[in-house]
């Protein structure tokens, strides 16, 4: 049976430390997205075409999706050691035990750097896509509804809420201090469920205004909406019954191990990063016309 790293428990003083950082860092990612995409103090313009920032969601798909296989990948391999435990992820030798979490890989090299790099500039791709988003879709007259303004502001919350959460989720990792870190994944987890499922209406509603008019749409980003935000809300459900409510998963797994809930956290994460990936498809269509 694989030996967990020790669960960590920082003092104030070094959460203090890892929060102004996060905050600092946070703000600084916020301005350069809004500087970046806005249409009317957009910098790097000589470089950054409107277009391209339409494939900012399907790069963060593409991004988070790959740092997922490349450390699942690597973790057999590595021999690192965090205070005297050598890495438990040789699930070569047992699957249900030793196949683990982004939260535990995160504390082993080489899996710490990939993880770090790439779910950090996810979650700045993923800030990108809700500006991008926001942009495309509040003077849109299609939203002028009270209702849709609100649905459009809760959509671009849970987006921010998501981005941050990813960062924040690894600068107050597991091994760094685990209370934090489970409350911090509770946030990530609830602003991936509802960050799709509120998304979608926003598609669907554009693409039924767009379809009326006569004007291009993407039916295939409609439908990979669709069905990857209905995937990732049901994953969603799993994964809480699995990890904390234990209602409905007992009677599949009666007893929970390492590999199902992490083999879990890997789909829900990818589901999330495929509902994002099918804004590109929505945001393209008819991007000509629109610059």
């Amino acid at each position: 049976m694989a030996t967990l790293p020790p669960a960590g428990d920082a003092t104030p003083e070094q959460e203090l430390i890892r929060w102004s950082i996060l905050v600092a860092l946070s703000l600084i990612a916020l301005a350069v997205g809004y500087f970046v995409t806005s249409p009317r103090h957009r910098f790097l313009s000589d470089k950054i075409s409107p277009k391209m920032l339409l494939f900012a969601p399907r790069a963060g798909m593409i991004l988070g999706i790959s740092t997922i296989l490349v450390s699942v990948g690597l973790a057999p391999f590595s021999n690192d050691v965090y205070s005297g435990v050598i890495c438990p992820c040789h699930w070569t030798e047992n699957f249900h035990e030793q196949y683990t979490t982004m939260s535990i890989l995160v504390a082993y090299a080489p899996m710490k750097y990939v993880i770090w790099i790439g779910f950090n500039t996810v979650a700045f791709l993923a800030m990108i896509t809700a500006f991008v988003g926001i942009h495309r879709w509040w003077n849109n007259p299609v939203f002028n509804s009270k209702g849709r303004k609100v649905v459009l502001t809760i959509w671009l919350v849970l987006m921010f809420m998501l981005a941050f959460s990813i960062s924040a989720d690894l600068m107050f990792s597991r091994h760094f201090d685990r209370p934090l870190h489970i409350t911090l994944g509770y946030a990530f987890f609830v602003s991936t469920a509802l960050g799709a499922l509120f998304g979608h209406p926003l598609v669907r509603w554009e693409t039924i205004s767009r379809r009326e008019a006569g004007l291009p749409i993407s039916e295939i980003g409609q439908r990979w909406s669709m069905i990857a935000m209905s995937i990732c809300f049901i994953l969603s459900l799993w994964y809480l019954d699995l990890y904390e409510l234990r209602i409905v998963s007992p009677t599949i797994f009666p007893n929970k191990t390492e590999g199902i809930l992490a083999f879990s956290e890997h789909l829900l994460i990818s589901s999330q990063l495929i509902w994002m990936g099918s804004l590109s498809h929505v945001f393209l269509a008819g991007s000509d016309e629109e610059e």
